[in-house]
């Protein structure tokens, strides 16, 4: 039962990208992302005349965030596993996910909030979207803590047979770095570094999506491993 509970966990990554794309981007219509030099008079009109796919996308966004406390849940016990009775990287692991979906949530229910009233005044609307836009692409710090967590992890795993390859390592240790353009999001309206742009929204989009898909399927095979050596359902 244990192991099928931790492939369930590791497989909710799918849940978590799914429900992403399809609450933020499919249904809300946030691809591209609203421009952040729209003046607030045409924020306000996007928003009027996206309401309901607004409100229903970003509710799936919303739902689909807390399925990355599972992802990481699955990542925690293969990496507790690894440390032993002391496992702090797991933990810190673990609590960064928090961040993360704190960051989701807040942008979520914001924008939830802007669409809410159809006289919100277009100056508010326009702020509202800011912050949501900061918090979703920009609040880099947790995902940044988490991937070096993982990534210093699996590099001082000094075992045998070790639970993952130390490719993962190095890889988590590649999208932290890829994550830290949010860092330019408060000095750019616009170009490259802006919350639409090339390298702050689309080469962290998929260097985010990359390393997800990695740490799924190294997780996953690091359980069945453990479950099929170890020949018990015992952790």
């Amino acid at each position: 039962m244990n192991k099928r509970i931790e492939l369930l966990c590791n497989h909710s990554a799918w849940l978590f990208i799914g429900l992403l794309s399809i609450g933020a981007f499919a249904v809300a219509g946030w691809l591209p992302p609203v421009d952040p030099t729209l003046s607030a008079n045409e924020v306000a009109k996007h928003f009027a005349e996206n309401r309901s796919g607004i409100r229903i996308g970003i509710s799936i966004l919303a739902l689909g965030s807390v399925f990355w406390w599972v992802f990481s849940t699955a990542i925690f016990m293969v990496m507790r596993r690894i440390e032993g009775r002391t496992p702090a990287l797991a933990y810190v692991q673990l609590v960064s996910a928090t961040g993360t979906i704190t960051a989701i949530l807040t942008a979520s229910y914001v924008w939830l909030a802007a669409a809410y009233r159809v006289d919100t005044s277009p100056e508010i609307i326009r702020i509202m979207n800011d912050l949501s836009w900061f918090c979703f692409v920009g609040m880099y710090p947790p995902i940044v803590l988490q991937a070096s967590a993982l990534g210093i992890g699996v590099l001082t795993d000094k075992s045998p047979k070790p639970a993952y390859p130390r490719w993962i390592g190095y890889a988590s240790f590649w999208a932290a770095f890829l994550f830290l353009p949010g860092v330019f999001l408060p000095f750019f309206e616009g170009g490259p570094f802006s919350w639409n742009g090339i390298v702050s929204f689309w080469m962290v989009a998929i260097a985010l999506f990359l390393w997800i898909i990695a740490v799924w399927w190294a997780t996953q095979s690091a359980i069945k491993r453990h479950y099929a050596n170890n020949n018990s359902h015992n952790i």
